[in-house]
């Protein structure tokens, strides 16, 4: 039987009514989402000692007044609601129960109900700006990824659970959720071995406890339970946790225990198995709170001291020193900004100095790694790693370098600065976009129309091109692929983007049943699509196409060039060395400058278009990722246009999740650059 999913407004309304029915329970918000819902936190706490606050440095005994704080994270998938009715049915457990919870004598329990409040109204895995939330915990672009951030920040959770759905092992039929840690490769700016000492016997816990209770269950398969999935026991590959851009993984890099724990359904049984899981997590929480806290003192210790026993020698320098990067200042005030709200500690020279051959200004920004947010300053700021040759199957993104695709000098520096240092002031102002030095003629502006695709395969892949006109104040017309096949559609806009799958474009009897709505009603309106747009293109309007899928779409299907689309796959991804040739398109970048690829595509037989961008040649080009067969697109074009200059495919992705700003010079130069008549 499905559990019952409230409406937003009645799961809202019943938690205010809970907190203010009991002295146990508080409530705040931690801020607005997109359409303006709040993302409320319930506080859990004996009325009579409330202290929250944990110092990083902190020596506690078993008789400390003070409490450890867990954060419980739920609804980041706004569609996997069952997260938020088990932390309802969890308060109401409190209501009932609290005189007699033991654990409410050591733990203060921050419940953020419903993470993704406008997903949860719309019945959407993503915001709603389209955004997986559980993607965005580096980048940070969306304010309910900033809500709970600020939490974790502010009160150094020991424990962070971050509760899904829905995930069941079929292979494994007696074994039903999921719960991490996680299969290899892991991310070498967590220090594991102090992770996984807790992780998993927290994990394990959880387990047996849902079998010991497995006659609270309703249906048979749920009352057979033996177990659960824990990926790092139980699987080979396929889970892994390199990526910190989802919560849990985030709060690794904050000194946290985090953990994502999957519910195996929908049902009430799902909605059951979580508030059990729950329960146990914070019952065996308490009981090694002690246990606990030494050990992210030991993580915050190795940060201060800048030794990682379990890291190769050398993996984390002394300092990243970070400059401006001519042209692109606000990212510099930009990432200098996203690391103090992370809480990582800057410094400012107070004189010029050189190191390894080059000049430092005086005010060169300086991060020490002698400080206990240093893991996580190393994953904002280092490089990253090619992991191209490894036998791991990774299952999300592993290159980002925030200098890399923000476009921040960033020089890693190993030995000491012969400089005076002071700590960093604050900017007066916060962060303004981007800015383009070649401004449009105002009195002649450029329509622009986006091509959408309200969420086909679960994601609006369309999300990140609108940011990034939203951040570049480029006014936008929305249009779907059924619109193409009117003629008159495209008769108000100069230029067209399209950023997402060749899918959108194909009929009905091509693609899954579930999806069908998004894609075009048959093959005829398939063919006007195709004239309307080669119609368009010879009247001389601009058409751009970012990715793979739109380079397929474009030529494969809609006919609008010869050249041939090569694709390296799903989810393999990587920022690596681009060969930029001297045109509109690549002002303001150097020659050999980066790149960025999600799904990578290159191009051959380009036959009479031009090429604008190639890739690097060499076997250190790229820089990091997961590319396996990036030899087959070595000097290939990552870039092409036609001769008159009005359609341009770009195999990178240059608006990523809100993650690439640095390269969003591209698609404001593309769109600004002059056709030839």
């Amino acid at each position: 039987m499905r559990s019952t999913i409230l409406s937003y407004r009645k799961l809202e309304a019943l938690i205010k009514k809970k907190s203010r029915q009991s002295p146990f329970l508080s409530l705040s918000s931690l801020g607005k989402s997109i359409e303006g819902r709040d993302v409320w936190c319930v506080t859990i706490q004996k009325p009579i000692d409330s202290g929250t606050e944990i110092v990083q440095n902190r020596k506690r005994s078993r008789q400390s007044q003070k409490k450890t704080p867990v954060v419980i994270t739920a609804s980041i998938h706004g569609h996997e609601a069952t997260g938020s009715i088990a932390l309802l049915r969890f308060l109401d457990k409190i209501q009932k129960e609290a005189k007699s919870i033991q654990w409410l004598d050591d733990l203060v329990v921050h419940c953020v109900i419903c993470c993704n409040p406008d997903g949860y109204v719309h019945k959407t895995r993503y915001n709603a700006e389209g955004f997986d939330l559980n993607r965005d915990f580096l980048t940070q672009s969306q304010p309910e990824t900033q809500s709970i951030v600020n939490l974790i920040v502010k009160v150094k959770p020991a424990v962070v659970l971050d509760l899904h759905g829905y995930v069941w092992k079929r292979s494994i039929h007696t074994h039903l959720g999921l719960i991490e840690p996680c299969t290899p490769p892991h991310n070498p700016a967590y220090e594991y071995d102090l992770y996984l000492k807790w992780a998993l016997p927290l994990a394990e816990h959880m387990e047996a406890f849902l079998v010991a209770e497995r006659d609270k269950f309703s249906g048979e398969r749920f009352k057979s339970i033996k177990g659960t999935y824990i990926p790092y026991r139980d699987g080979k590959n396929g889970w892994d946790d390199y990526s910190p851009f989802c919560c849990s993984m985030y709060s690794m890099l904050q000194g946290a225990t985090g953990l994502t724990i999957e519910s195996p359904s929908r049902s009430e049984d799902g909605t059951t198995w979580l508030v059990l899981a729950v329960t146990a997590a914070l019952s065996h929480i308490s009981k090694h709170r002690v246990e606990l806290e030494k050990n992210q003192t030991a993580f915050f210790r190795r940060g201060i001291k800048n030794h990682h026993p379990t890291h190769s020698p050398g993996l984390f320098p002394k300092y990243f020193l970070l400059t401006e990067k001519s042209g692109f200042e606000s990212a510099y005030r930009k990432l200098i900004l996203h690391l103090q709200q992370n809480g990582i500690k800057l410094y400012s020279s107070t004189e010029e100095f050189k190191y390894e051959g080059h000049t430092f200004p005086s005010g060169t920004t300086i991060v020490p790694m002698n400080q206990a947010r240093a893991n996580l300053a190393y994953c904002f700021l280092s490089r990253g790693e090619d992991l191209s040759s490894g036998s791991e199957r990774l299952s999300e993104l592993c290159a980002w370098s925030l200098p890399l695709s923000w476009g921040v000098n960033c020089h890693p520096a190993v030995e000491k600065i012969m400089a005076g240092m002071k700590p960093f002031k604050s900017f007066e102002n916060d962060v303004q976009p981007v800015p383009y030095p070649e401004k449009p003629n105002p009195e002649a502006p450029v329509s622009v129309g986006i091509l959408i695709d309200d969420g086909l395969f679960h994601k609006k892949s369309h999300s990140g091109l609108k940011l990034a006109l939203q951040q570049m104040k480029i006014p936008f017309k929305e249009l779907r692929a059924k619109d193409l096949a009117v003629k008159k559609a495209l008769s108000s806009i100069d230029v067209l983007i399209y950023n997402g799958y060749e899918h959108l474009f194909y009929p009905p009897s091509n693609i899954r049943s579930m999806y069908r709505d998004f894609v075009l009603d048959s093959p005829d309106q398939q063919d006007a699509c195709r004239k309307n747009l080669q119609h368009y293109l010879q009247k001389g309007g601009k058409v751009i196409g970012i990715g793979a899928g739109a380079s397929k779409a474009l030529t494969m299907i809609l006919e609008l060039s010869e050249a041939e689309v090569h694709s390296g796959g799903w989810n393999k991804n990587a920022l690596l060395q681009i060969h930029y040739k001297d045109h509109a398109i690549t002002k303001g970048y150097l020659t050999e400058d980066t790149g960025f690829v999600y799904r990578p595509a290159w191009f051959t037989n380009i036959g009479k278009m031009n090429v604008v961008a190639s890739y690097g040649k060499g076997q250190d080009t790229l820089l990091a990722g997961y590319w396996p067969d990036y030899h087959q697109a070595h000097g290939k074009a990552a870039i092409i246009t036609n001769p008159e200059g009005n359609l341009i495919l770009f195999g990178l992705e240059i608006c990523f999740r809100g993650h690439t700003s640095y390269f969003y010079r591209l698609l404001w130069n593309a769109i600004h650059s002059e056709p030839r008549k």
